[in-house]
């Protein structure tokens, strides 16, 4: 995935909770720290975004340690074209946030391509 999409998908993704339609479950509210899991470019995007401290959220190093974790994955696939032509990537991105009494309370999934047309 291209480092673009990583910083766009990933950057929804810890602001999607506060401007969400639909109403975000109020346990977020109190979730302070937060542990990331995933091995991506878009896990570790989210860390980096995390460290950085311009969220609401602290980073934690372990999962016991955190208010909830936030797993993300990402894939891409990619399409032969048609007749020929070039085809693209499509990339999607998901990620959930479960708190530590193994409550689901956010999950968003990203659908994105570079395909020429």
């Amino acid at each position: 995935m291209s480092r673009f999409w990583t910083v766009l998908v990933v950057s929804t993704m810890l602001t999607v909770p506060a401007w969400s339609k639909s109403k975000p479950d109020p346990r977020l509210r109190e979730v302070k720290s937060i542990f990331v899991k995933g091995n991506s470019q878009a896990a570790e995007k989210a860390r980096e975004k995390l460290d950085e401290g311009k969220t609401c959220f602290s980073l934690a190093t372990k999962a016991d340690d955190a208010d909830a974790v936030l797993e993300i994955g990402d894939s891409a696939t990619a399409d032969p074209g048609v007749l020929g032509s070039f085809g693209g990537r499509h990339n999607v991105v998901s990620g959930t946030v479960t708190l530590k009494s193994g409550d689901l309370v956010w999950s968003h999934t990203a659908r994105f391509s570079d395909a020429p047309f």
